[in-house]
Formats: C-alpha cells, structure tokens, sequence
C-alpha cells in the first residue's frame, strides 16, 4: 500500500497533497501513511521541481553567457575605438601646436 500510495503522489509536494480535494478512500490512505513516506514523497517532488528548473533554464543560461561575452566584445572594440580616436586627436593636436609655434 505504501508503495502505491508513494508512486501515485511522487512528484507533489506535501502542500499541495494536503489541501486538495481527495476522495475518501485517497484521504483515509493518506491519514494511514507513515512520515517516512510523505517525507520521500516530499523530498522526491522538491527535488524533481528543482531539476525541472535546471533543465528548463539551462537554455537562458546559454543566452545570458552570449549576451554577456557579446557585451564585453563590444566593450573591448568601443574601448580600442576610444583609444585610437585619443591618439588621433593628440596627434593634431600636437601638429596645430607645431605649426604655431614655427610660425
């Protein structure tokens, strides 16, 4: 009977199981259970819960690892763009100095 009743309600949480509507037969083996099957019980549906989660978001993961690198890239060519740009300017800066001064 605990096997049954184990397997029937593997994957709920005990919550869940205590305050839904059961039929009477469902709620006098329910009242019969000893802990140590409600807490497998408890514990084997938390923990498919839980995997159930990794597995599904595993996808975002990937997603938000792309966007994150795609960011630092981008953060790296704005910053060697910003490099150059500075070089640039100091470079005419340097030339309109030389100019004046040889003028």
């Amino acid at each position: 009977m605990n096997r049954t009743i184990f397997a029937k309600y593997f994957g709920r949480a005990f919550s869940t199981l205590a305050s839904s509507q059961l039929s009477l037969s469902v709620k006098k083996a329910w009242r019969e259970q000893k802990s140590l099957g409600l807490c497998g019980a408890f514990l084997g549906g938390y923990f498919g819960h839980v995997f159930l989660n990794l597995y599904k978001r595993r996808e975002h993961w990937h997603k938000i690892d792309r966007m994150y690198d795609e960011a630092i890239k981008s953060g790296e060519e704005l910053k060697v763009l910003a490099i150059q740009f500075e070089k640039e300017r100091k470079d005419k800066l340097r030339e309109l100095l030389n100019q004046n001064s040889s003028s």
